[in-house]
């Protein structure tokens, strides 16, 4: 591994931006009792209400049992309802209640805070470049650990 300024372990770095990251987006959901791993479902419920919670977790990547875990704990915190699918009773439909509809601009403010505060020394005409990358290698990354056959 290289060190100091040509320093280019890319593992550590997006490790390293995505813990200060997290952690300035925790002390700033912190007055709304949520953190950096309960926001997302906020934004994503808003843009598409009545989401069944299956393509929710289709949606983030995740555990099923983490999202089912971070739903709950919306559900119980009065930002999320969850209702039983009239059409399939295995179902379950996520909305935003009116509480999580208040809380949805507060949330896009902050998050473009952070988003603001990171960006700070890239020039903006290189943000939707930088953006593009990050997201082609997180796609690459979930890609190499999508279950397959076994070698």
């Amino acid at each position: 591994m290289v060190t100091g300024a040509n320093d280019s372990d890319v593992l550590k770095w997006l490790s390293i931006a995505n813990r200060y990251t997290r952690i300035a987006l925790d002390r700033r959901l912190q007055p709304y009792r949520l953190n950096a791993s309960m926001y997302y479902y906020i934004l994503r419920l808003h843009e598409q209400p009545r989401l069944t919670q299956d393509k929710l977790i289709s949606l983030t990547y995740l555990n099923p049992s983490n999202v089912t875990r971070a739903v709950n704990q919306l559900v119980n915190l009065g930002y999320v309802r969850k209702r039983q699918s009239k059409r399939d009773k295995r179902v379950y439909e996520l909305s935003l209640t009116r509480k999580g509809e208040r809380l949805y601009p507060e949330i896009v403010k902050l998050r473009q805070s952070v988003a603001d505060d990171l960006l700070s020394d890239v020039p903006v005409a290189q943000h939707d470049e930088l953006v593009a990358r990050i997201r082609q290698l997180a796609l690459r990354a979930v890609a190499n650990e999508t279950p397959g056959p076994t070698k």
